[in-house]
């Protein structure tokens, strides 16, 4: 069985959501998300097969040489930065509405169980997802 070791942070999407719906009634328009991006944590899928699990990452907008993956001491360990979306015309400075897209530093930890083969661990990242195999060692 996979752990995920850190939280997902749904607390704070509850009380981010709940501000929105009141800044909404107040003052009868769009609250906009514009939050802090100190660190913020991608989502992520994780399957298993016969014979391996695979972790699959969304990290969007990304470069492959910001990202590390390593595993240590049964731990999985994915992290990185991602860069802010810059406007695409330098010479304008837009009025920003909403703002859900995050960026800055991240990582994500993971325990894997000990029927993985760590030594065997690869990632491939194509169109803005990072692909992890873990596979498991033969019985």
């Amino acid at each position: 069985m996979l752990v995920e070791c850190q939280g997902s942070g749904s607390n704070f999407e509850k009380v981010s959501n709940q501000l929105d719906a009141l800044m909404d009634e107040l003052t009868g328009q769009g609250f906009t998300r514009l939050v802090s991006s100190d660190a913020w944590e991608p989502q992520w899928n994780i399957c298993e097969g016969p014979e391996q699990f695979v972790v699959c990452v969304c990290l969007s907008g990304m470069r492959h040489e910001a990202i590390d993956v390593h595993v240590d001491r049964g731990t999985l360990h994915v992290s990185g930065y991602r860069e802010r979306p810059e406007w695409p015309d330098a010479t304008e400075t837009p009025s920003v509405h909403v703002r859900e897209i995050d960026w800055g530093r991240f990582e994500r930890t993971l325990a894997v169980p000990p029927t993985v083969d760590t030594a065997a661990v690869t990632a491939t990242y194509r169109n803005g997802y990072l692909w992890i195999a873990l596979p498991k060692r033969p019985s």
